[in-house]
């Protein structure tokens, strides 16, 4: 997965990144190709990190509906709170192993000091842990894998297209920009982009940061629930 996730970050940077960013390049928004091209950086990564996120959904609806194995899982010697506890951290954790790497070269674009790129790993954490409540939720309510594709799609487009990942709220239209400004993903790269500049953006991350918990609450109550065993 970090093989493969790391080459998925990679060409949406590169590709994605220098082949909008020449079509940018005349806007009045952006100076040049690589202003734009810094500009999607911490997006291309926090998609990554949605991708690995789910996996943690998935892994669980596996579990309860394909493999049948839950039950057994349930027989191994803790609690079933931290049994569930431990799933929703260890998504979280395997999807900072896997966006490391892009954490790394986006730190070395924009030029952050040790501490900021700390700063940077932990709203990567963050945003992981909502996307992860999230899919643990989805997967704890969803008896068919089509249902589960459909949120994970759903939620996806959410966060890709209705967030400032791609253009500033400036430009989006108004009715974008207005969903836009509820979308974690926004509150998540704008958090990132501030670090470039030697800020943290508090008022983006507090809001980032409930979100998460409470998206956590949520996955960890709803998997709680379907442990029958």
């Amino acid at each position: 997965m970090l093989v493969i996730m790391f080459a998925n970050f990679s060409i949406d940077l590169g590709v994605s990144g220098l082949s909008l960013g020449s079509m940018m390049g005349s806007s009045s928004y952006f100076h040049g190709p690589y202003s734009y091209f810094l500009y999607i950086a911490p997006g291309a990564n926090l998609i990554t990190a949605t991708v690995a996120a789910f996996q943690s959904g998935r892994d669980v609806w596996r579990e309860r509906v394909i493999q049948d194995t839950q039950q057994y899982l349930l027989t191994l010697p803790f609690g079933k709170d931290v049994f569930a506890v431990s799933r929703l951290f260890s998504g979280m954790l395997r999807t900072m192993v896997t966006v490391l790497p892009g954490t790394i070269v986006i730190g070395v674009l924009y030029g952050l000091s040790f501490p900021f790129f700390l700063v940077g790993l932990l709203i990567m954490f963050v945003y992981s842990g909502a996307v992860a409540g999230l899919s643990v939720a989805a997967a704890s309510l969803a008896n068919s894998l089509e249902l589960f594709a459909t949120v994970r799609s759903t939620v996806q487009v959410y966060l890709s297209f209705f967030s400032t990942q791609f253009y500033p709220s400036s430009i989006l239209p108004p009715e974008v920009a207005a969903v836009a400004t509820f979308n974690p993903m926004t509150w998540a790269v704008q958090s990132f982009r501030a670090l470039q500049s030697g800020s943290v953006d508090i008022p983006l991350f507090g809001p980032l940061a409930a979100l998460s918990l409470g998206l956590l609450a949520v996955g960890f109550l709803l998997y709680r629930r379907t442990m029958k065993y």
